[in-house]
């Protein structure tokens, strides 16, 4: 898939022969390589009336932060099925900062990443805090430089506002009042809340770990300990 939302396949095909997508819930049919008007959900990729089967899984780590880099409002992604069928897949998507380094240490949690979909920004910023109920946001320093993102957090402030047993708060890098969610969304890992655990750390009775959500948004997870906990 290129960065114009232009789907590109090699085969020994001749080259007039014509690329049909179908939507695999409506029916809808497209006809040609040309992506960019394709409504959300999942295509069907065709040939001569035939699915056509492939063995390359159409995933590109660098390919996926390259598409990344262009501001837009949709995802396109060239997919193969367990069946072997080629398929794409097209979804709505807003900014957001890419996490390629979570560190979990020292009494704080530091994020590093990219900002995926969204413009370029420069200068001071913050790594935003913020509980799903109850306490005020925190937040720690942070810097944009183009389209790179780094920013600390420390946990203390958190554990000190704890009111339940557990509180969750989401993470946001934010800068000129805008918040861009934290997230690691352009790899090919599923499940990532079961499959990916970050160190916990430990303030008083209060262990807080990073984890990621069912959205595979980056949160830390606050919870009061009984005993000595783990």
């Amino acid at each position: 898939m290129d960065n114009d939302d232009t789907l590109r396949i090699e085969w020994p095909e001749p080259d007039d022969a014509e690329i049909v997508l179908r939507h695999a819930e409506t029916g809808e049919e497209h006809r040609g390589t040309d992506l960019s008007t394709l409504s959300a959900g999942v295509w069907v990729v065709s040939c001569r009336g035939e699915p056509l089967a492939t063995d390359d899984p159409g995933f590109s780590l660098d390919g996926l932060h390259s598409y990344a880099e262009t501001r837009r409002n949709r995802e396109i992604r060239a997919f193969r099925t367990p069946a072997g069928l080629l398929c794409v897949r097209v979804r709505e998507v807003e900014p957001y900062v890419e996490v390629v380094q979570v560190t979990a240490d020292d009494g704080v949690v530091q994020v590093e990443g990219v900002i995926a979909y969204g413009e370029s920004i420069r200068g001071a910023a913050r790594l935003v805090a913020v509980a799903r109920r109850g306490p005020d946001p925190v937040s720690g320093p942070a810097d944009f430089r183009g389209r790179w993102f780094e920013g600390a957090v420390e946990i203390a402030p958190m554990a000190e506002r704890q009111v339940r047993r557990r509180v969750f708060w989401d993470l946001y890098a934010e800068a000129d009042g805008v918040r861009l969610p934290l997230a690691t969304r352009l790899d090919d890992i599923t499940d990532k809340k079961t499959k990916v655990r970050f160190p916990a750390q430990r303030v008083g009775q209060v262990r807080v770990r990073p984890y990621y959500t069912e959205t595979d948004s980056l949160a830390v997870a606050l919870t009061v300990e009984e005993g000595d906990g783990e």
